[in-house]
């Protein structure tokens, strides 16, 4: 239970008011009293001093006025009642932080567990890169859930998870366990984060490692690459990065941090599988210095003609035949399997438009007639004996290709490697709102009353029925 006031500046101005009732109260004009001697008034008083009468009238009316202030402060109790409830806890890779003891994950349990304990019906869901849904069901039947979930190797998106977990019990508050920082669809917030440094691998490729440093000061250590050692620096809150003359790489930072799921990372190469149509020597030459070989199911698709659907392979179609050529004008730059390719002022045949829809010009001449065009799923290119020989063939079949091969292994996302840092917890709301302003209101008037009547009333009454008998 909490007291809060929607107008606490109203308290401010308590002793004013009460200051004023008193002053108020004891400048009035006093009663006559008739009496046989003035030296018999004074010795009375005299004797009165020793202790003072309670006065109820002048009780009744500083009470009044402090009920009357406390009221226009809008005071208000607020009830958190067991009720229905959606947790929401991260179970991102962070988690697995051991900068709170024992660990990020098992102290936003304990957060969990004491909210779970009190629900009469609850949902939990765990937001990792998969999310996992337990419930709708009686909070401690959901607590041998909490108590298997495990730390994951990647992200969690937690919006995703709240909403998720309001459709499942729809009308009850989320709240939100997590070391980032809280979605815009949460009711409350728990921040398990804490402040320890890490260091880990952000980025892996042939030839390179990439380091990231959580911690507040420069990092100096060792990162182990293919059995050989090598020293580093990276620094505060930010990266650095190591080469080194290898295509394949097993990278491990050495020492201890906070995070270990970071710690380690593999890049590799596979044997991407492919499926060509036709019989093209200079093509097929290519793909296998490229390291892929034809295989089922197929990653990538070569096929002659003109498309004539929607492919649902990545598909590169070559035409069969050309109406004349052009220099390219223009060429799409925003497209990732273009980099490194130049084609502006190249020659290339024309060929014959696609025969399906959503394909839009790749290269255009200076009239705007296009000479290649692509899809979000597919290319459509002049005849491969007219690529063959440009510089920007090898390149582009490379950037189809070779991504498909790449096998990454033990990465985190770098806001992961990062830490997540503290925020500022945000209660859930109260259960139960009761305003007390009303009642003090009218407390304060039955106060009120009951001095007019006693004070002012009946005094006056009994002057005017002594006035009558005389």
């Amino acid at each position: 239970m909490q007291l809060a006031f929607g107008l606490a500046a109203w308290l401010w101005l308590t002793p004013l008011v009460l200051g004023l009732v008193w002053w108020w109260y004891r400048r009035r004009q006093p009663p006559l009293r008739r009496v046989a001697g003035l030296w018999l008034w004074q010795k009375a008083l005299r004797k009165g001093q020793a202790r003072r009468r309670f006065d109820l009238r002048l009780f009744l009316l500083l009470l009044a006025a402090l009920l009357g202030t406390l009221a226009l402060a809008e005071p208000r109790v607020l009830l958190n009642r067991p009720g229905a409830l959606v947790v929401v806890l991260d179970t991102s890779a962070s988690m697995a932080a051991t900068d709170v003891n024992p660990s990020r994950l098992e102290q936003a349990k304990v957060m969990a567990r004491e909210h779970l304990n009190a629900s009469p019906q609850a949902v939990l869901v765990a937001a990792g890169p998969t999310l996992q849904t337990f419930g709708p069901a009686p909070g401690r039947a959901l607590l041998e859930a909490l108590e298997g979930l495990r730390p994951a190797a990647g992200g969690a998106d937690l919006a995703a998870a709240a909403a998720r977990g309001r459709a499942l019990l729809p009308g009850a508050p989320v709240l939100v366990i997590a070391d980032q920082p809280p979605p815009p669809n949460s009711q409350g917030y728990i921040n398990v984060a804490g402040h320890g440094p890490n260091v880990g691998i952000t980025a892996i490729g042939p030839g390179f490692v990439a380091v990231g440093n959580a911690g507040p000061g420069l990092w100096r250590g060792e990162v182990q690459v293919n059995g050989e050692r090598y020293s580093l620096e990276v620094p505060a809150r930010g990266y650095s990065s190591l080469e080194v003359p290898a295509e394949t790489l097993n990278a491990q930072i050495l020492g201890q941090d906070a995070l270990a799921l970071d710690n380690q990372a593999r890049f590799t190469r596979r044997a991407v599988r492919v499926e060509v149509a036709r019989p093209w020597p200079a093509l097929e030459r290519l793909l296998a210095l490229l390291g892929a070989r034809r295989g089922s199911p197929a990653e990538i698709a070569f096929a002659s003609g003109p498309p004539r659907s929607e492919p649902h392979l990545f598909t590169v179609f070559f035409a069969e035949e050309a109406t004349g050529s052009a220099l390219v004008f223009d060429l799409e730059r925003t497209l990732p399997y273009l980099r490194g390719i130049e084609l502006v002022g190249y020659r290339l045949p024309i060929p014959p438009p696609p025969q399906a829809p959503n394909w839009r010009p790749l290269a255009t001449d200076q009239d705007g007639q296009a000479l290649a065009w692509y899809h979000p799923n597919g290319l459509y290119l002049p005849p491969p004996q007219s690529l063959q020989d440009l510089p920007a063939f090898p390149v582009l079949m490379f950037n189809l290709v070779a991504p498909k091969g790449e096998v990454y292994n033990g990465l985190l996302s770098p806001e992961e490697t990062l830490l997540p840092r503290p925020h500022p917890d945000q209660p859930l709301p109260p259960s139960l709102t009761l305003a007390l302003a009303p009642w003090l209101a009218l407390l304060a008037a039955f106060l009120l009353a009951l001095e007019f009547y006693f004070f002012q009333y009946r005094p006056a009454r009994a002057r005017l029925e002594t006035g009558l008998a005389s």
